[in-house]
């Protein structure tokens, strides 16, 4: 539960505070090749489109942008659970690669490299 916190917290902060977030076929694509089914991606590719205007509403409001945060995160959480397994354990592993990469980003550190 924790993977599937960071997962939807990155696709947040992609969403919220990258400069140019991936759009919905960059992400699906992203996902696709990390090893998730394209219908599990296209769900949740379609989760967080239907959060992205909430974002841009709630940038540089943070109780807001929690808010909207707390709705995607439980409704990505209920979506994920339904996932085949094979889903789940890919979208694990994208998420901390990503979370890998922003830290290293934000951190100076190495980023993760595709394999």
């Amino acid at each position: 539960m924790c993977k599937l916190f960071v997962a939807v917290a990155l696709l947040a902060i992609a969403a919220y505070a990258h400069p140019a977030p991936p759009t919905a076929d960059e992400l699906k694509s992203e996902l696709v090749a990390a090893g998730v089914s394209e219908t599990t991606a296209a769900g949740l590719v379609a989760i967080g489109e239907k959060y992205k205007d909430q974002f841009a509403s709630a940038k540089g409001d943070k109780e807001a942008a929690k808010k909207v945060f707390d709705e995607l995160k439980s409704e990505t959480d209920a979506y994920i659970q339904t996932q085949p397994e094979t889903d789940k354990t890919a979208y694990a592993a994208f998420v901390q690669k990503k979370k890998a990469d922003i830290e290293a980003h934000h951190g100076g550190a190495e980023p993760a490299t595709s394999s």
